[in-house]
Parts: structure tokens; C-alpha cells; sequence
């Protein structure tokens, strides 16, 4: 950060000017569940189809998780949940790719044959989404 803008510290400036992120948006649900239901653009700083999509993929761990690891709920709820909540989706991916136990319950081993199907499905997508991140990374778009 220091590199590209001379101050080590302009991402917390930055988010002064944003104002989406607030401890009342925990409490105000019929607003989450309205943002969640609106996304504009596939990816973008904001009202992302994307970060929509990794919130589902979020939720879709808690079930695993509660029967594999449930000391580890409460991580995914402080790492992926309340930061869906509070910042209404705002640059979602940052806070999920933190959520580590949801790796741990998307990498439990396949049983059926169409969770294996599954598996490769949402192995491909993955791929796909990284390669796109990259690219935006590189021309210096938003990339999470």
C-alpha cells in the first residue's frame, strides 16, 4: 500500500469515504436479505453477484461443518457471516477467503457419485472465478 498510494494506511482512509460497513446492519435482516436478493454487476466493489454466490457457498458449509467440527462454527461466523452482514456484501471475497474452516468442509471426501460430480463442477467454477481474479488483478481492476 505504501508502494502505490505513499501512505501505509490509505485502505482505512478509503473506507471512511464508503460508509456501507455498520454493527446496526447485524440487526436490520429484511436489509441483508434485500441486498442479498439485488446484485447489480458480476463483480464489482459493491452489490456483487459474486460475493453473493461465496456467501451461499459460506452457508452451504455450516450444515458439514455442524456435524464434523462444531468448534469451528463460531469462526465462520465471526470470518464469514458478520462481515456479509455488517458490510451488506461489500467486497465479500476478502472476508470469506479467511473463513478457513469452510475449506475444511468443502474438502471432506466426496460419498456418492453426484457429490463427485459436484465436486468437479464446483472445481471448475472455481477455476474459472480464479482466472477471472487474476485478470482483474493484473489490468488493475477491482479484484476483491
Amino acid at each position: 500500500m505504501t508502494l502505490w498510494t505513499g501512505n501505509p494506511f490509505e485502505g482505512f482512509e478509503a473506507q471512511k469515504h464508503w460508509g456501507r460497513h455498520s454493527l446496526l446492519n447485524l440487526i436490520n435482516v429484511p436489509k441483508f436479505v434485500m441486498e442479498y436478493l439485488s446484485p447489480r454487476y458480476f463483480h464489482e466493489f459493491a452489490d456483487s453477484a459474486l460475493d453473493r454466490l461465496c456467501f451461499l457457498a459460506v452457508a452451504y458449509s455450516l450444515p458439514v461443518l455442524w456435524r464434523r467440527h462444531r468448534d469451528l462454527l463460531p469462526w465462520v461466523y465471526v470470518l464469514g457471516i458478520l462481515p456479509a452482514m455488517s458490510g451488506s456484501f461489500t467486497s465479500y471475497l476478502r472476508f470469506a477467503g479467511m473463513a478457513f474452516p469452510v475449506f475444511l468442509a468443502w474438502s471432506a471426501p466426496p460419498q456418492t457419485r453426484g457429490q463427485r460430480i459436484l465436486r468437479w463442477c464446483g472445481l471448475a467454477v472455481m477455476a474459472g472465478l480464479h482466472l477471472h481474479l487474476v485478470r482483474n488483478f493484473v489490468l488493475s481492476r477491482w479484484a476483491g
